[in-house]
């Protein structure tokens, strides 16, 4: 093996354990998980789709443009069938497969699959933050994932959409832990061309960040549905109505400011968020 195939292999190998995850559709932006252009203007240290935001101002962490996902476009569309339940993939890439993010099955890890369970811990499946590290869930156990969401904005231009355009439309607790993650999806209204986004905010295991990861979607609705009303409101506890997604851990632009020792802004009933299909956003 020649030096420059054992560093690839030895990186391939190093992400397999330390990479955080993202969710995959045939629409999402950086299909190959970074921008394969000449350009080098990036504002992100992470040029990574899977990669958390943190620390960055809102031209950069805004639906990682930072990383010039914008100018890695999806190479098909992401069709969600209204009134129905779907399951997406949380990985490192494309074609992922196992029950794990890291391809591993059920069997091949101890059970349960915590960080109490000594035989995870005797198998170097717990990092530094004290979080399993294979595949990296910031989470220490199923009941410890914090839980991922989805929104929507009803415009096609990735250029022309703002926070205030996106409302969540489904949360999935305890997610990411197994691969792949349940959504269910309430009455959308029918479109072509939208623009969705995967979000997740850890509970703590590791640096306080997030993740935001923008997509080309179709909503199928035989029977039309309806749209969310925008501008979508800022989360918070007891908020009722259309949600935006949570901006939180940045240099600029949050829509919710955290200090260490408060509760971490998660989609969960800690900002008005209700587990599964939000009704509440019509």
């Amino acid at each position: 093996m020649s030096f420059r195939a054992a560093a690839v292999f030895g990186l391939a190998t190093l992400q397999g354990v330390t990479a955080h995850l993202a969710a995959y559709t045939p629409g999402m932006y950086c299909p190959q998980n970074t921008y394969q252009g000449p350009l080098t203007n990036f504002s992100d240290p992470n040029h990574v789709i899977y990669d958390p935001l943190f620390n960055l101002e809102q031209d950069s962490w805004f639906l990682s443009k930072g990383r010039n996902c914008w100018l890695a476009p999806p190479t098909g569309v992401w069709e969600i069938q209204a009134n129905s339940v779907i399951q997406v993939p949380w990985a490192n890439g494309q074609n992922s497969k196992g029950y794990y993010a890291d391809g591993k099955e059920q069997n091949q890890r101890p059970q349960p699959f915590s960080v109490t369970n000594p035989a995870v811990v005797a198998a170097g499946l717990v990092s530094s933050s004290g979080g399993i590290n294979s595949p990296n869930l910031h989470a220490g156990n199923k009941s410890t994932a914090a839980g991922t969401a989805v929104a929507i904005a009803y415009k096609s231009n990735i250029y022309d959409v703002k926070m205030e355009d996106f409302v969540v439309f489904t949360t999935a607790p305890q997610t990411p832990f197994e691969r792949l993650v349940t959504y269910d999806i309430p009455n959308l209204k029918a479109c072509d061309e939208c623009l969705c986004a995967t979000v997740w905010i850890p509970n703590g295991y590791g640096q306080q960040n997030m993740y935001m990861a923008p997509h080309k979607c179709k909503i199928v609705n035989p029977s039309g549905g309806q749209q969310p009303k925008t501008p979508s409101l800022v989360p918070g506890p007891n908020v009722k109505g259309p949600k935006q997604m949570i901006a939180a851990f940045q240099a600029s632009g949050n829509n919710v400011q955290w200090k260490n020792g408060q509760q971490v802004p998660t989609y969960t009933s800690r900002m008005g968020f209700t587990a599964g299909a939000q009704t509440d956003i019509f």
